[in-house]
Order: structure tokens, then sequence, then C-alpha cells
């Protein structure tokens, strides 16, 4: 009987060890999901910006193709 309660015991042990083990991991998971989800919003807010700032240099370029040389003549003609 003393086996028994002793073998009992020690499975009550690795038990109590599994579970402090799991409870580890998944408050590392949350702790990654966290990040996960902030660098998405950064990344989403940096792609935005990337795509104005990509809109306006191409309005730039459009308003800064000055005149034409082939039809401008220069002064002294």
């Amino acid at each position: 009987m003393a086996e028994n309660t002793s073998r009992l015991e020690e499975l009550i042990s690795r038990l109590t060890q599994v579970e402090s083990v799991l409870m580890h991991l998944q408050h590392d998971v949350e702790q990654l999901n966290e990040a996960l989800l902030q660098q998405n919003t950064i990344v989403d807010t940096l792609s935005k910006s990337l795509k104005l700032l990509d809109l306006r240099m191409g309005a730039l370029e459009v308003e800064d193709e000055g005149p034409d040389p082939v039809q401008d003549k220069p002064p002294h003609y």
C-alpha cells in the first residue's frame, strides 16, 4: 500500500510540474501574441505612410517635369 501511495504522490508531483510549465507557456504565448499585434499595427501604419509618400512623390514628379528642351529654343536663336 505504501508503494501505491508513493507512486500516486510521484504522479501528482509530475502533473503539478506539467501544469506549471503549461501555465508559463500560455503566458509566453499571450505575450508573443500581444507583441505580434503591436508590430502588425506598426507595419500597417508604416505601409499607409509609404503609400502616401509614394503618391506625393509621383505628384511632385509630374509637376516638376519643367519645359520641354526640344520645343524651347535657346535665346540666341
